[in-house]
């Protein structure tokens, strides 16, 4: 196994806008670890909520290292509209949830969206920190670590990066902290403010109460989800004709808002706790 060096050329903070990495930033600030991050990157797919862009704007008035904001230059939000993938060609991208015509589960959509929206973008962007043009050999003897917001309930989500050069680091869960830890810690230092989910508005990882909390939070992102829930089984929209399925935002493979009406009702009724994400995506979203 091709050996660490033992300072790396760069420091990259992966910076979802949601709770863990939101914690794990201000806690490199408040000098939790031995080093700060060179950078913080942000990677926009164009389809996030708007209290994660508050939420980076307002990090960037109180860390002192910077956070660059990085995209494909695309949309994902118009890509799922308009049915291509970073292409132009057919395809979706996000992992729906089909449904055959006699209404059973025909399992998910391929997912890309992690891949291309994100994780993309930010190893571009750390090729151009290191200097290095796009197609150029990276040195054997460089290295950089990647700084990831995973906790210690989702150790399940650490990976090594295929690629030598990259080292996945994972100071949370060096630390110990679950994500409760990490809201307990925030809301002692900074009272008074919220910590956001970092997903995309339509992402269909979302759990019940995400979509629950969405509509009665942030109406006018969850119309757009519900609009464009409803496009995706239109005949004249892309996946119409690339799936013999149906397909949907929600795991129950009902329209939107009657599958969101569903799960307050069960809700209510359980007085279920939030639940985790049953999938997520490679360390980048949901953080």
């Amino acid at each position: 196994m091709r050996s660490r060096p033992p300072d790396p050329a760069l420091r990259v903070l992966s910076l979802g806008g949601g709770t863990q990495s939101t914690v794990l930033a201000l806690l490199a600030e408040h000098d939790f670890f031995e080093h700060k991050p060179d950078v913080a990157i942000f990677a926009d797919t164009g389809w996030e909520p708007p209290a994660v862009y508050k939420n980076i704007e307002w990090l960037r008035s109180v860390i002192s290292f910077p956070i660059e904001t990085v995209s494909i230059g695309r949309s994902l939000r118009e890509d799922v509209i308009a049915g291509v993938n970073t292409s132009g060609s057919p395809w979706l991208t996000i992992p729906t949830f089909l449904s055959a015509p006699d209404g059973t589960p025909a399992g998910m959509n391929w997912r890309q969206c992690t891949t291309h929206y994100k994780i993309k973008p930010i190893k571009e962007q750390v090729r151009r920190l290191l200097g290095l043009s796009p197609r150029s050999p990276v040195a054997y003897s460089t290295s950089m670590e990647m700084w990831l917001g995973i906790t210690i309930d989702e150790a399940e989500r650490m990976r090594v990066s295929p690629d030598p050069w990259i080292v996945n680091c994972y100071p949370l869960i060096d630390l110990g902290m679950s994500r409760e830890d990490c809201i307990e810690w925030f809301h002692g230092e900074y009272p008074g403010r919220g910590l956001p989910r970092s997903a995309c508005v339509g992402c269909p990882y979302h759990s019940a109460s995400s979509w629950v909390q969405m509509r009665e939070t942030d109406k006018t992102s969850f119309d757009d989800a519900v609009a464009i829930d409803k496009l995706l089984r239109s005949p004249d929209h892309n996946a119409t004709s690339m799936f013999r399925n149906r397909v949907f935002l929600h795991s129950r493979r009902l329209p939107l808002e009657e599958a969101v009406a569903l799960d307050t009702a069960e809700l209510a009724a359980t007085a279920s706790e939030d639940e985790h994400w049953g999938n997520e995506c490679a360390g980048i979203c949901g953080t």
